[in-house]
């Protein structure tokens, strides 16, 4: 498994993301307490632009998400340091090769926190991601987050002046037995709750 930043780089990175999101929004953040406990966790979250992987990361503090990233985003080296030190690791989109679920796997049954966008791009199907986290879950028999965030899609710097009201979500965990089978209708039946769980979360979320 590649090896992540130190934790002292990793400690100056979650204060400077503190500081600078600080005075970017103002967050309401519910249910963190379902990140606690000694087990793996996936946390699967929707995805509506680039901003909210970093306001999720920042309502999961102190709790370290990793998450997968795309390979281009590690060519500059400022973006990559950050990424990495807030627990980024690269995959190749077009070709996502099993040594990385295998990766994913390991981060949870390490009791990480794993953090999944179903819509990863603008063009993945999502239901198939859902069902992708949901397969991982199972490998790894870690617990399920049921995440949601509402808010922004970017960063600007109007919001420095008027900051936006940022919500983030996370849902009571969907448990694995550890005798659950990993077969593609396991998969299925826990994609279904996983849906329910992440519509949930969402609907007091939704305008009237």
């Amino acid at each position: 498994m590649e090896a992540y930043v130190s934790s002292s780089k990793s400690s100056i990175f979650i204060l400077v993301l503190k500081i600078f999101l600080s005075r970017f929004g103002k967050v309401t953040i519910s249910g963190a307490e379902h990140l606690n406990g000694p087990e793996g966790k996936i946390v699967v979250c929707n995805h509506i632009g680039w901003a909210d992987p970093l306001w999720v990361v920042y309502s999961a503090l102190p709790h370290t998400l990793y998450q997968m990233a795309k390979k281009e985003l590690f060519q500059n080296p400022v973006i990559g340091w950050c990424i990495r030190s807030g627990g980024g690791f690269p995959i190749d989109r077009s070709r996502p090769s099993t040594a990385t679920i295998k990766q994913v796997i390991t981060l949870v049954e390490q009791g990480k926190l794993v953090l999944i966008f179903p819509q990863g791009t603008r063009t993945r199907d999502q239901s198939e991601a859902k069902r992708g986290a949901a397969t991982i879950a199972l490998h790894a028999k870690g617990q399920i987050v049921p995440t949601h965030y509402e808010g922004p899609e970017q960063i600007r710097l109007i919001h420095l002046f008027r900051r936006p009201l940022i919500r983030v979500t996370f849902g009571a965990t969907i448990t694995i037995p550890t005798d659950a089978p990993t077969d593609k209708e396991a998969a299925l039946r826990l994609t279904t709750e996983l849906d329910e769980a992440m519509n949930a979360i969402a609907k007091p979320c939704r305008p009237e």
